[in-house]
């Protein structure tokens, strides 16, 4: 089960991943590990599956694709402030985890990684704030970024938690999570969905651009990306132009 976006790049398993053959990388973004503690902190019981499933689902993406490459754009942790215990924990058994199917593991740093370069460290694991590798920068994105500063081709960011609302017939809404992608700027721009969970994201179609996450999207022609939209597992759907989808 596959969909190519801008040819050379592979949406895995209908799942929040890509492979990129030319650099024989997969790619995810926003794990946010540890979302359910910092949850209960708040004052929200929610149970404590998304690691479980997050496990589930690399493992699906790691027989699909036997590459020794691996690469997290961003927001690997959720809780912003010092990591506490059980998350500290948990990014570790994750890292442990990786480690057993990758020789190069590299993290791009998001907005939510605080503190995790002592994690890293201990792992060998590569941390950066931005990384480019041939004609590919991949950038968390969540700070500006002048594109025509830019030297590389495609552009890869995460942050946003990309989806598309749809409505049934009864004005039942759903949220579908999905890959955001277009020409921007002379650039090829692809924002990836929240590998977590419980980020269900961005409702691309619905939220005024102004009010979008990313300063990146904020400064671009939203309405003309496309999206790929995901059903976990089973299929992935082909959606037009986002100013469509908003008429």
């Amino acid at each position: 089960m596959t969909s190519k976006i801008f040819s050379n790049i592979e949406i895995v398993e209908s799942l929040p991943a890509i492979y990129i053959k030319k650099l024989d990388l997969l790619v995810v973004s926003d794990l946010h590990l540890g979302y359910e503690t910092a949850a209960v902190e708040e004052g929200m019981f929610i149970p404590k599956i998304q690691y479980k499933k997050t496990i589930e689902n690399l493992k699906l993406i790691f027989k699909k694709h036997k590459t020794s490459r691996f690469l997290i754009n961003g927001d690997v942790k959720h809780e912003f402030s010092e990591t506490g215990y059980h998350e500290y924990k948990e990014v570790s058994n994750f890292f442990e985890f990786i480690k057993q199917f990758f020789n190069d593991v590299i993290v791009v740093k998001g907005n939510h990684d605080t503190f995790i370069s002592r994690i890293t460290r201990e792992f060998n694991v590569k941390l950066y704030e931005e990384y480019k590798e041939g004609d590919f920068l991949f950038i968390h994105g969540h700070r500006n970024l002048d594109m025509n500063k830019v030297k590389q081709q495609h552009i890869v960011i995460g942050h946003e938690h990309p989806s598309i609302a749809l409505y049934s017939e009864l004005g039942v809404k759903e949220k579908i999570k999905c890959f955001l992608f277009g020409e921007v700027k002379s650039k090829k721009l692809l924002v990836l969905p929240a590998f977590s969970y419980f980020a269900q994201g961005s409702d691309i179609n619905l939220i005024p651009q102004n009010e979008l996450l990313s300063p990146i999207l904020r400064d671009v022609d939203v309405d003309s990306l496309k999206a790929v939209g995901i059903i976990e597992r089973e299929k992935c759907l082909s959606f037009p132009q986002i100013g469509m989808l908003r008429e």
